[in-house]
């Protein structure tokens, strides 16, 4: 890693690229940049999404979608396919998820925490 000569912007772009199956929701890397009125500070920030803060929070499935798009114009076949059948997978179940999400929040909040696990496990075995 300190050998080459990469800059800042190269190592976002590949821990973009290494997460992004996982948290392709939150948009590109951004950098804003605020300077002092008198000009002797400068501070850069570097996010992910839109605007700070204004993340638009879209579905697993739309995510999915576009890494599809991106696996099939990458000609990443294999992944492509295992998209789709996440994909449909997804779509199959949609409903008990949403049911189970709603029943894993209440089972939080009321601190039923084995409850908690349990619905945690059946949600990812609903969305793999």
């Amino acid at each position: 890693m300190f050998g080459n000569k990469k800059n800042f912007n190269d190592f976002l772009r590949a821990l973009d690229d290494m997460y992004s199956q996982f948290d392709s929701h939150l948009g590109e890397w951004k950098s804003q940049t605020k300077v002092s009125e008198d000009g002797t500070m400068k501070i850069t920030t570097y996010y992910r999404g839109d605007d700070l803060g204004k993340n638009k929070p879209t579905s697993e499935i739309q995510s999915l979608k576009k890494l599809l798009d991106d696996s099939i114009k990458n000609e990443d076949f294999e992944m492509a396919v295992d998209i789709r059948d996440q994909i449909k997978k997804l779509e199959l179940n949609q409903e008990t998820i949403k049911e189970i999400e709603l029943e894993l929040k209440k089972s939080i909040l009321e601190q039923n925490f084995e409850k908690s696990i349990e619905l945690r496990d059946k949600l990812k075995n609903l969305k793999k």
